[in-house]
């Protein structure tokens, strides 16, 4: 799986062309959300195959940002406390997540500074 961060400020019609593109080229999403803070309006979207996707955006003109290998988790459903856990278990091992939406599964989906001290802070989450 790949996260791909689009950035879709200026545009009214951002996320419906960023559908309608990955419609065309028959690649679905499996996961993500648009968020926005004054003018700037940044989605970030997990694919499966994140260089079709790359292509496809690009070729439409979309403004691609970046394209990161997502830490994808499953929290105890149910459970109070889960995402505080796996936070608390990032920050202290000195990782700064960046982003934060869920899959279409149900999954947590996390982007971190740090894939690696991510991955190894939290495999009591791990999907297997």
């Amino acid at each position: 799986m790949f996260d791909i961060e689009f950035d879709l400020s200026g545009e009214k019609d951002g996320l419906a062309k960023l559908g309608e593109v990955m419609g065309r080229a028959a690649i679905p999403f499996e996961g993500g959300g648009v968020f926005s803070n004054g003018d700037r309006v940044i989605a970030h979207f997990l694919f499966k195959n994140g260089e079709a996707a790359w292509a496809a955006a690009e070729a439409a003109n979309i403004r691609t940002v970046a394209m990161q290998r997502p830490l994808i988790r499953k929290l105890k459903q149910g459970t109070p406390g889960q995402l505080g856990a796996i936070a608390r278990a990032l920050s202290d091992a000195d990782v700064r997540i960046l982003t934060q939406y869920s899959d279409h599964y149900n999954q947590l989906i996390l982007i971190c500074d740090d894939f690696e001290k991510a991955d190894t802070a939290t495999r009591e989450w791990a999907v297997e």
